[in-house]
């Protein structure tokens, strides 16, 4: 480890550590107990007129009733009141109950009433105190008090039964503060009537300082149209520069993106709103920058169409084959094997056919890959997905070169071109896409040590001290968040992102195959090969049949080319014997010959036989 990187490293530790500890100090010392003012001896004179120990003090709840209910009228209590407000939010619309250490982010509550008689109802007067805990150390003792504090009196018009009455709270932007609220009439104060909030006001409420019709539109030119013309070339610029590197976008229709953008608006509205106005109020400019995810993706779907390549691996095996005719029927009774006698049943040498009834079965690797084409040449493979889409956008995907096959196989279908692949490979192709990996957060980039060397129990503290911060990332963006701006979501969301990005990492893609010999050869040629394959399967086939025909024979079939042969044979003696050709008599050729099958003579009487050697003397 080098100097530089040791410096590097404690520098970051150091960092680290002072970071957490000055995110967790305002919660230690909110939790630490401090004397009170005037519980103590020392001279010390609280701003204000009210102590803290006043401000802290809340009413009291009735038993099985909501947070936010006193009972006033004395004892019996003739009526009850609660506080009630609406939350701050465009999607909400309905009041609730104030509950316990509820942070008011609205500027209007209201005073729910619920009395009878004219001992409970009038006219009231709505005392809110709004303060910042505080303290000082005196004399070596630190005391707390009650600073910043601004006190509104507001008056309501309590009437006989259901009844609210609106309170319009003042506004705190940029900051959150304590309130104190109580009831008093007829400058009394109201037994038990009494509430504690928080209250930090929605900067979306707040009013844009705009006097004249041109401040409006240079506040409309500076908000939104130079920012928005900015994002939309930012972003197609963007996009353009990452279809370089990946190919295409994450590949999920436009259905799916309105789908998943239009929920996760409604959830920030619903629950971030605060956060989200607070942001907007810090940078006015992301009205205009909003235009910059919707110009990228659109950008994203402008990429090359989609191109699907099928690699074909024909693997030789030795093949099992049944001629046509062949099947697993009852066999013909009078069928015999070559140079055999016997029924057929006793043929032990067929092959039974499958269930599916093929005669032939052969086998091929086949693979449909989606290929783009990328600007700087090839062709890149982009996997469907988010996690896909990243590992492609932070390392280099896998990329097909086809520049070296002196044959293009085009094909029409479900591909749009095939490569034949040598039937000795394993597999048709071997793809590998880029994808992400995870890794511990820093320590995976502890140095190795050289041979026998071992690395010092200081570095490793280091590191695993880093570690450890990173970790702590969410937790501390939340803590800084809060302290900062008072929107402790957004600073925990960017030590989420932060640590996602320190706990993966991108892992290249690779494809590889071996082309077969046919992409070695010109088109003609190729062209010509199959020809002559295809030439001789047919004649192959055609003598095959002729073999199978023969071979096939019954033995019926068999004794009627005997009976022809013999036939010929008794013919021919008998022409001989007479002298003349028996087809010009017309006769049959065993007519009259007296010759019986077996080509012997038969008995025939004197007379014709004396004739016969009559005529050869």
């Amino acid at each position: 480890m080098t100097r530089g990187a040791a410096v590097a490293a404690a520098s970051l530790a150091v960092l680290c550590v002072l970071s957490a500890l000055g995110a967790a100090m305002p919660a230690m010392a909110a939790a630490a107990p401090a004397p009170q003012v005037e519980n103590s001896s020392v001279d010390f004179e609280p701003p204000g007129p009210f102590e803290i120990s006043e401000l802290r003090t809340g009413g009291n709840q009735p038993a099985a009733a909501p947070p936010a209910v006193r009972y006033v009228g004395g004892s019996p209590p003739s009526g009850a009141m609660a506080i009630r407000y609406t939350p701050a939010g465009p999607l909400e619309n309905e009041p609730v109950h104030l509950e316990r250490g509820t942070t008011l982010n609205t500027d209007q509550i209201e005073l729910y009433s619920t009395v009878f008689g004219s001992q409970s109802t009038g006219e009231y007067e709505a005392v809110i105190v709004y303060w910042q805990p505080a303290s000082q150390t005196v004399n070596g003792t630190t005391v707390e008090y009650a600073a910043d504090q601004e006190v509104q009196r507001v008056t309501v018009d309590v009437e006989s039964g259901y009844a609210t009455a609106p309170i319009a709270l003042n506004s705190h932007y940029n900051e959150s503060v304590e309130a104190t609220m109580w009831l008093e009439r007829d400058g009394e104060l109201v037994d038990g009537a009494r509430w504690r909030f928080g209250h930090a006001s929605a900067p979306a409420s707040q009013q844009v300082a705009i006097d004249t019709q041109a401040d409006a539109w240079w506040y409309v030119f500076r908000t939104a149209i130079l920012p928005g013309i900015g994002a939309i070339v930012i972003g197609l610029s963007g996009a353009r520069a990452t279809l370089k590197r990946t190919g295409r976008g994450p590949g999920y229709s436009l259905g799916t993106w309105g789908f998943v953008s239009g929920v996760g608006i409604l959830l920030a509205l619903a629950g971030l709103y605060y956060e989200l106005a607070v942001v907007v109020e810090h940078l006015d400019i992301l009205m205009g920058m909003s235009l910059l995810p919707i110009a990228y993706g659109g950008g994203l779907r402008m990429s090359p169409p989609l191109e699907r390549i099928a690699f074909e691996r024909k693997e030789l095996t030795e093949a099992v084959s049944l001629r046509r005719g062949e099947s697993e029927e009852k066999a013909d009774p009078d069928a015999v094997p070559d140079g055999g006698s016997g029924p057929a049943s006793s043929v032990t040498d067929r092959v039974g056919l499958d269930d599916d009834g093929y005669f032939d079965e052969l086998y091929e690797d086949l693979k449909l890959l989606p290929t783009v084409r990328a600007p700087t040449g090839g062709r890149l493979l982009p996997k469907k997905g988010i996690r896909p889409f990243f590992a492609r956008l932070f390392s280099s995907a896998a990329k097909l070169d086809l520049s070296d096959l002196r044959t293009r196989v085009r094909v029409s279908g479900s591909a749009s071109q095939k490569v034949y692949v040598d039937p000795e490979g394993e597999t048709a192709v071997d793809h590998r896409p880029a994808h992400l990996r995870r890794r511990m957060p820093v320590w995976h980039r502890l140095p190795k040590p050289a041979d026998g060397e071992k690395l010092s129990p200081i570095t490793r503290g280091l590191y695993a001290l880093l570690t450890i911060g990173v970790l702590a990332l969410p937790l501390i963006g939340w803590h800084v968040g809060g302290t900062v701006a008072n929107v402790p979501f957004v600073g925990a969301f960017i030590g989420v992102v932060l640590l996602a990005i320190e706990s993966y990492e991108a892992v290249d893609g690779s494809i590889s195959f071996e082309p077969a010999p046919r992409h070695d050869i010109t088109a003609d040629a190729s062209l010509t090969v199959l020809q002559s394959e295809h030439a001789d399967a047919k004649t192959i086939d055609e003598l095959e049949e002729v073999a199978w025909n023969e071979r096939s024979r019954t033995a019926l079939e068999a004794r009627e080319i005997e009976s022809r042969r013999n036939k010929t044979l008794v013919q021919q003696l008998s022409e001989g014997e007479v002298g003349m050709d028996l087809d010009v008599l017309g006769m049959d050729a065993n007519a009259g010959s007296g010759l019986d099958t077996d080509g012997a003579l038969a008995d025939s009487d004197e007379d014709t036989r004396k004739a016969e050697g009559d005529d050869d003397d």
